[in-house]
């Protein structure tokens, strides 16, 4: 038994001198990501972190070798989730001061989403290469080879190419270094003529990866490293490797249709490899498959999470939620999954459209790069359109095409979604639900900039629990947070649309009424008062709690539009309330 097949994946594996792999094999996973770090003092690179599912074993390989804290340089090649959903936990721990993220402009756009706060290093603006200390990296530009800016990274010093997606394989069995050149390509076939979107792409792609001969390895991300010896072989192979949409039609004899297709489809993958968004691709790839099909319109149904799904429409710019016809659409896409062929129905039967017009709708399983099944996609058509076992043959080479464009208007859907939900818990009490003291410093200076250039008045009004402390003392803290909640709640069923409710901690809050002076203000406050007054209690088994509050009322009018000056009049006002006796308001 060879020393190679004798590897401890537990721990890194060093490939080249001070070059490790320290990536993570996951159990049943023939779609395998690598991750390689080059061992280089307080300048190391880590190339591909990973996914959330690898990282924590990635990150005690690292910590075998060094500190995490001595990685400057983050390499991304792409910006797929398998290489970079890694990178939120990598940067939580070591912070981003002094450090880069290597990549194209092309995923940077998109990797900006993530909102890391990190220095961004693009490759083709530093002249494709990057000096790290002593050592020098080369980005050799591969573009089309996965997506636009796809590129490869050479190592001078060991003359080791990561080649990315290039050179990636599945496989059943996982083996760090591929022991064979033509059992290894065979694992590499299904996965470039599926990824790869034409074969002149992938040669021009080699041409630039040749130019740095002699290599003395290959590290993909996927699949198995290549030693030298296989290299050449393998280059060969692949340069005659049929790829993307240029496949067999299963015999059919419409050759004027077929040629029809080939001349659309390089222009279709091409709308799908650059990418704008879903709208004005489909619309380009309505026109192009116009050329052969009466296509009308195109949709994308995505299940998001349990409970909904969004609708993506040739015909909006808009991501539109789509809880009706969950069902139906998951069952359409179990029916079109159970057979070996998609399927034509008609439009009436998909509640989804609200189509009134009758139409044939072709239904296609939406997936992602990993080939899940992640929603349905349709094409709609005339309702005249052919439907025979030829013509679903051909529509299927146009799926890939929408699932790219779908997939990854996904992705950024997730990511504005996210990034909104990240910010809302920002600004937001967790307990009341109530806006947090952080974001009324972020609005109350905007808003008194206003009043004081449009001429109007914003009022201030501090309220306080009463003896909000006995609360807790005599009944509990679970208690003393159903009452915060309470209160929160009638403060905000009170407000006006243009009032903003705040809780600034313990048991106080702020109202901040815009166009409002303080006699107006303590006039609503009074009002909620009285309904404190009358409703203002939780229940406890048998018990019914009941509390009062005391505030403070001040008005921009009185301090010159001073916002520190306005929250200290109001709380001194709410001071005076305590101690005249509390239950009370004073401005």
């Amino acid at each position: 038994m060879s020393k190679r097949q004798l590897l401890d994946y537990s721990a890194a594996i060093e490939i080249a001198p001070r070059i490790w792999w320290v990536g993570h094999v996951l159990k049943d996973d023939p779609f395998q990501c690598h991750v390689y770090l080059i061992e280089n003092g307080k300048d190391s690179i880590l190339l591909d972190p990973g996914s959330k599912l690898t990282w924590k074993e990635t990150r005690k390989k690292i910590l075998q070798l060094m500190p995490l804290e001595n990685i400057r340089y983050i390499v991304c090649h792409h910006q797929d989730p398998d290489i970079t959903s890694a990178v939120t936990e990598l940067l939580d721990e070591i912070g981003t001061k002094g450090r880069k993220l290597v990549t194209h402009w092309r995923a940077q756009e998109l990797l900006e989403h993530y909102n890391w706060g990190i220095e961004f290093y693009d490759v083709s603006a530093a002249d494709w290469q990057l000096e790290a200390g002593k050592r020098r990296l080369k980005f050799i530009f591969t573009p089309y080879m996965h997506f636009p800016g796809n590129f490869c990274t050479f190592d001078e010093e060991t003359r080791i190419l990561f080649s990315s997606d290039i050179f990636g394989a599945v496989t059943q069995h996982f083996a760090l270094f591929a022991r064979d050149a033509n059992v290894y390509f065979e694992q590499m076939k299904p996965f470039h003529t599926h990824y790869m979107p034409a074969s002149e792409i992938v040669n021009r792609g080699l041409d630039a990866i040749e130019a740095y001969q002699p290599i003395e390895m290959i590290a993909p991300q996927h699949g198995s490293i290549i030693s030298k010896e296989m290299i050449a072989p393998i280059l060969r192979k692949l340069r005659n490797l049929p790829c993307g949409i240029f496949l067999e039609y299963s015999g059919s004899r419409r050759v004027e249709l077929m040629t029809k297709i080939n001349e659309v489809l390089p222009d279709v993958f091409e709308t799908a490899a650059y990418f704008d968004h879903f709208q004005s691709d489909t619309r380009r790839i309505i026109a192009l498959m116009r050329k052969v099909f009466p296509l009308q319109r195109i949709f994308a149904l995505s299940l998001i999470d349990d409970d909904h799904f969004i609708r993506l429409d040739s015909q909006s710019p808009i991501v539109m939620p789509c809880n009706r016809g969950k069902d139906e659409i998951l069952k359409r896409v179990k029916d079109v999954l159970r057979s070996e062929k998609r399927r034509f129905v008609n439009s009436r039967e998909l509640s989804c459209l609200a189509d009134r017009q009758e139409h044939k709708v072709y239904l296609f399983p939406l997936n992602d790069y990993e080939k899940n099944v992640i929603g349905v996609g349709m094409f709609v058509f005339d309702s005249d359109m052919e439907e025979d076992d030829e013509i679903i043959q051909m529509l299927k080479k146009f799926e890939k095409a929408i699932s790219i464009v779908a997939t990854r208007e996904i992705e950024i859907y997730r990511l504005e979604d996210e990034k909104k939900r990240v910010y809302h818990m920002a600004i937001t009490d967790n307990l009341t639900g109530l806006y947090n003291r952080y974001y009324l410093d972020e609005v109350a200076h905007k808003e008194l900039a206003k009043a004081q250039r449009y001429g109007y008045t914003v009022a201030a009004v501090y309220l306080d629990i009463d003896l909000f402390k006995r609360i807790n003392d005599r009944f509990g803290h679970d208690v003393g947070d159903l009452v915060l909640k309470r209160f929160a709640q009638m403060i905000q069923n009170d407000l006006r649309e243009s009032d903003t409710a705040f809780r600034l901690g313990g048991e106080e809050f702020l109202i901040l009424m815009p166009y409002t002076d303080k006699a107006h203000a303590a006039e609503s406050t009074y009002r909620l008062k009285h309904k404190i007054t009358n409703e203002g209690c939780v229940t406890l088994a048998d018990k019914r709690i009941c509390f009062t509050f005391s505030a403070g009322v001040a008005d921009s009018g009185e301090v010159d539009n001073d916002f520190e000056e306005l929250m200290k009049l109001a709380d001194q006002r709410l001071y005076e309330a305590k101690e005249s006796g509390r239950d009370r308001i004073v401005m």
